[in-house]
């Protein structure tokens, strides 16, 4: 670590003598000081992007005085591509599905394709959750055929990933009732027996989840793993993983379900000293974010910063994870 200690120091002094900026417009270095205040795209506030966006420039900020993150509320993932593309934010959270598209030309990206997004690391996972009453004789989800299930809202990724999954276990709308709803409308309405089971594809735990397993007692059902390789083959920006013991109160063991990783992205453009410094802070900070917010646990497991990204790395991120000797199996 002593060489990684170095590096820190240097790329530091390099942000003292720093007097330009990255390819975002906001990027900014005040005459009367050697500050570097950049911006981070989040989302709204009432989902899991803001305050893991807050929490995250709260810990870049503690530890470099010359570094200050402002946030920037914005409509989400997409919009926080187009930002970083035109400049207006200098970091974005951006969903691993969305990042996939956008880098590829794909769906809503395909006349405007952004190949210059890169990633400094994943941040927080959006895992498959599936939520039943205990009293309800399943553990599965395919057990669901014939059921009426919360797919979460109308044109909601939750929504989609939720088709996606039930389709491919046999389940569809000729064999089961499929409601769109709310997470927490969904909860109410397994609570209130009018849905037998409710789906959410968002950090962990749930709120609205959890505040129903604390009150009533509650399974979350798990996939097969054949099932799980059927969902993940459809596409590069979905992941194994498992909801761990504990994260519902009741739930003893831990569940493995699929999920996509929100990323912190920049320009490809963005000076790599600068890159390497944001990506150290974040990789030595890790254990302390997940109190600052939940959701920002799994970065605890250093692999999930830098494996199975539906995108390339930033010059500077994979430059201190080579040096750390993280990559030197996975070229």
């Amino acid at each position: 670590m002593k060489a990684f200690a170095k590096r820190f120091l240097l790329s530091s002094a390099f942000l003292c003598l720093l007097a330009g900026g990255c390819a975002g417009g906001s990027f900014s270095s005040p005459k009367e000081s050697n500050m570097q205040i950049l911006t981070i795209g989040t989302a709204d506030s009432g989902g899991t992007m803001y305050p893991a966006g807050k929490a995250l420039a709260q810990a870049i900020s503690d530890s470099n005085g010359l570094i200050k993150i402002n946030l920037s509320a914005s409509n989400g993932s997409a919009s926080n591509v187009r930002a970083l593309m035109r400049g207006e934010v200098d970091l974005g959270l951006v969903s691993g599905d969305i990042a996939f598209a956008a880098v590829n030309g794909r769906d809503e990206f395909e006349k405007e394709p952004a190949e210059k997004l890169r990633a400094i690391a994943a941040v927080y996972p959006s895992l498959s959750n599936w939520l039943v009453l205990s009293e309800e004789d399943i553990e599965w989800v395919h057990e669901l055929k014939g059921a009426n299930i919360g797919i979460g809202p109308a044109d909601s990724t939750t929504a989609f990933t939720a088709m996606l999954a039930l389709g491919k276990l046999g389940i569809d709308a000729d064999n089961a009732s499929l409601t769109n709803c709310g997470l927490g409308t969904g909860a109410d309405g397994v609570r209130d027996k009018k849905l037998t089971a409710v789906h959410g594809f968002a950090g962990i735990p749930i709120a609205s989840f959890a505040a129903l397993a604390d009150d009533t007692p509650c399974r979350i059902l798990t996939y097969t793993d054949e099932e799980l390789r059927s969902i993940i083959r459809e596409g590069s920006f979905y992941y194994r993983d498992v909801i761990p013991a504990g994260t519902y109160e009741g739930q003893t063991e831990p569940v493995p379900t699929f999920g996509i990783k929100c990323l912190l992205c920049v320009s490809a453009d963005m000076d790599e000293e600068l890159v390497y410094t944001l990506t150290s802070i974040l990789y030595e900070k890790a254990p302390e974010l997940k109190g600052l917010h939940g959701a920002l646990a799994a970065m605890e497991r250093k692999d999930f910063l830098y494996t199975e990204l539906p995108i390339g790395l930033h010059a500077g991120a994979e430059r201190f994870y080579r040096e750390q000797g993280l990559l030197e199996h996975t070229d």
